[in-house]
């Protein structure tokens, strides 16, 4: 009978055994993600208790390697804890609660290893934090839901991320390990596709595992920070390998409607590279809100109209003049008005669509609120939404035209006005210049360009915070974020005993010490169409720029800014190279259609 009953038990556990779900693919990431940030974890213990400096970058680079692995899906699902894992070691300021995060993670953790004086203490209070951040991701990614297309879509953003913020330096500022970093990240990428097509029954892409072994081998050729080859990387490398990637995953994507909707950017890295598949209307207020070609064409008879101002001799296009890059050539603007100048620079309104605040010290959310300001404003167009509304309403030719552009609407009112312009604004957009026609495979550079984008997007630094390719201060790939910073722009030319500015940009709205003398990282394309240069006009030349960049920003030039973001070491930069990226900033003007 127990015989009997011992076979009874083993047949149940074999068909339990055998009728259980095989393994998902979600199942398997969050096993593998989980074992990987324990592992991670192990190293990090290993490094708090480092005694020597050898042993300390050791383990600080196998640490570096592993969270570059698993970066994809911490980068993907804890978009608002990466940043303090990996973000710069600068605090974070939350204007919205008065707050001031102090900067934590792996890029303080390497300052601190990488300074002249290790602080111990300070070390492993830092290796505390970022361990107990990472137990958080470990312990919640295995509630989140990890489908088809959402790896798909982590890991072109990681392709994203390898060429915007990985070899540009941005994420290793100190120890410069970016390079070899971009290939821990692929290394990632491939382990990763290969246990979906596992879990998946999918045949490995023999064409998608060649595009990833050249990048990796074209990395382990060229492997030094400031001679790396970025453009042609990104073009060769990386853009095939985004490209093979969506084609392995075209099949997923259709049986996921409207993907796209409702993203900044919803493409791959060759996408974005050609000025494809970004969406101007994502930053706008409402659902209402979105463009159309009767919006567009409207709103730009609207932008050049001179009635909307109180005086009837200024419009939109005074400060903005579409022949120059929609600025005004003067060191600040003149609001032709009052006979008296608004304190700033007009800055281009060119690819002003994907920022997420407007004005330097970025006061407004969105354009139409940003318009509504201007039209307020005692010195510009210092006039009331209503009596706005009742001039455009008297003239039948834009009665015409705002029928055909609101046809659900009964009645102008002031937001469609508004509305109307923002559309416009959002439409200039061209991605017509030089280097996106390299990038699209439709024109060439020279030697001296070449070398300039790969300085500008390397040792010079200025990706880390004009990030490629809309070169702006809004952050890749996510593009849900526009930063600023406090570089120390002078009241006047001086190259030392400098003086700052006066005006204090996001202070004025926000009283926080860090905010002092920040103002939005503008975008620098068409940047030789739109001197003078920085926002009170004081710099003449791209030469004179790129000396004060050189130089070290305000701290270089002998002010003395507690809050400045802005390294302040020297670039060390000769002239040839000075004149290279200069000749690469040139290829960033929008040809004329």
């Amino acid at each position: 009978m127990t015989r009997i009953l011992f076979l009874i038990f083993t047949l149940l556990y074999v068909l339990s055994c055998t009728n259980k779900s095989p393994e998902s693919f979600e199942d398997r990431i969050q096993a593998n993600i989980e074992a990987k940030i324990d592992s991670l974890n192990l190293t990090l213990e290993q490094l708090e208790e480092a005694g020597n400096k050898e042993t300390l970058l050791l383990n600080f680079k196998q640490s570096r390697k592993q969270y570059k692995n698993i970066e994809p899906f911490v980068e993907y699902y804890f978009q608002g804890l990466s940043r303090r894992i990996n973000g710069p070691a600068l605090p974070e300021i939350k204007t919205d609660d008065n707050m001031i995060n102090e900067a934590a993670g792996f890029q303080v953790i390497e300052e601190i290893i990488y300074s002249d004086s290790v602080d111990l203490q300070e070390l492993k209070k830092q290796v505390r934090i970022l361990r107990t951040d990472l137990n958080f991701v470990r312990q919640n990614f295995k509630d989140l839901p990890v489908q088809n297309h959402h790896f798909y879509e982590a890991i072109q953003h990681h392709i994203i991320r390898i060429a915007t913020l990985g070899i540009t330096g941005f994420d290793s500022p100190v120890a410069f390990n970016s390079i070899d970093e971009a290939k821990y990240s692929i290394d990632g990428i491939e382990a990763f596709y290969r246990m979906y097509c596992d879990v998946n029954d999918h045949e490995v892409s023999t064409k998608l595992i060649e595009s990833i072994k050249r990048a990796k081998q074209y990395i382990e050729k060229n492997n030094d920070f400031d001679s790396f080859n970025r453009l042609e990387f990104i073009k060769s490398s990386l853009m095939p390998l985004s490209i093979t990637f969506e084609d392995e995953f075209k099949s997923v994507l259709k049986d996921v409607p409207n993907f796209g909707d409702n993203k900044v950017f919803s493409g791959h890295l060759a996408d974005l590279m050609q000025g494809k598949k970004l969406n101007p209307d994502a930053f706008s207020p409402f659902a209402a809100s979105k463009s159309s070609a009767e919006k567009t064409a409207l709103g730009k008879i609207l932008f050049n109209d001179v009635q909307l101002s109180r005086s009837n001799s200024m419009s939109c296009a005074t400060c903005h003049n579409a022949k120059m890059a929609f600025t005004d050539g003067k060191i600040t603007s003149n609001a032709n008005v009052h006979s008296n100048s608004i304190r700033r620079n007009s800055p281009t309104l060119l690819y002003a669509a994907f920022q997420k605040s407007f004005f330097y010290d970025m006061r407004s959310q969105d354009l139409e609120n940003q318009i509504e300001s201007v039209m307020k404003d005692p010195e510009e167009f210092n006039l009331s939404p209503e009596e706005i509304k009742e001039r455009v309403s008297s003239s039948d030719k834009l009665l015409e035209l705002f029928k055909k552009a609101y046809p659900d609407s009964k009645a102008i009112t002031p937001f469609e006005i508004r509305n109307a312009i923002a559309s416009y604004v959002r439409s200039l957009m061209p991605f017509n210049s030089k280097i996106d026609h390299y990038f699209k495979g439709t024109g060439s550079l020279n030697e001296s360009e070449k070398n300039g984008f790969n300085l500008f997007a390397g040792k010079a630094k200025c990706a880390t915070c004009h990030f490629i390719p809309v070169y702006s201060g809004t952050v890749p790939p996510w593009y849900n974020n526009t930063e600023s910073e406090v570089i120390g722009v002078p009241e006047s030319i001086a190259w030392s005993n400098a003086k700052i500015d006066s005006d204090v940009g996001r202070y004025k709205q926000n009283q926080l010490e860090p905010l002092k003398f920040s103002f939005k990282t503008p975008t620098v394309r068409n940047i030789a169409l739109t001197a003078p240069y920085m926002h009170n006009g004081v710099y003449n030349t791209l030469e004179e720029v790129l000396k004060f960049y050189e130089l070290g920003g305000g701290n270089g030039i002998g002010m003395n800014l507690e809050h400045q973001t802005l390294p302040f070491d020297k670039l060390a930069l000769s002239e040839k190279e000075k004149q290279d990226i200069i000749h690469f900033l040139r290829t960033l003007t929008d040809e004329e259609k």
